[in-house]
């Protein structure tokens, strides 16, 4: 009986002893993991953007993740292996994607930064645009209303000459008539 009392307490410390805490050989370093998780995640972005066709994650996706295990080097089989660690080690994973979050954010908002750069030079760019069409367009109107004015004084002085010449020839009759009478 007592050697079971001494195995039974054995066990469980020799158990303990063994399993080493940390990370086991073969399994990537959060150092490591974060821009590596960074980089899948970028990946995983620009495929959505790709027609949903059968073969397309194959046709297109595969080189992407290759290049990525390449630049990182390590290989699919290395990342599924150390994901699947940190997935049982939730602590771990946390502070992964905390960081993995952050990058990917800080990249996000350059992005934007970029984009509103870029959208509100354009909106400058068609605001002068704008400007100079709506001046180019009130000269055309000043200039239009400028020949409608002096048409107008061309037509009143063109119709007030010719009512002076038909009062001159009308006058001009009468004396003629009054002289033969």
């Amino acid at each position: 009986m007592r050697i079971y009392k001494v195995l039974f307490f054995l066990v469980p410390v020799i158990l303990l002893a063994a399993c080493k805490p940390g990370r086991p050989d073969g399994i990537l370093s959060p150092k490591q993991m974060v821009p590596l998780l960074v980089d899948v995640h970028l990946v995983d972005g620009n495929l959505a953007n790709v027609a949903q066709m059968p073969d397309s994650l194959f046709k297109y996706g595969f080189n992407q993740y290759d290049a990525v295990f390449k630049q990182h080097k390590t290989d699919s089989v290395q990342f599924k292996k150390s994901f699947a660690w940190y997935a049982n080690e939730p602590d771990q994973l946390y502070e992964v994607y905390v960081k993995v979050t952050d990058i990917l954010k800080a990249k996000s908002d350059s992005s934007l930064k970029v984009i509103a750069k870029a959208d509100s030079l354009e909106r400058v760019k068609q605001t002068k645009i704008m400007a100079a069409k709506a001046k180019k367009m009130a000269d055309s109107v000043k200039k239009a209303e400028k020949r409608k004015n002096d048409s107008i004084a061309k037509t009143s002085k063109g119709k007030a000459d010719l009512i002076r010449k038909k009062l001159k020839t009308d006058s001009v009759a009468k004396k003629q008539k009054t002289k033969v009478i």
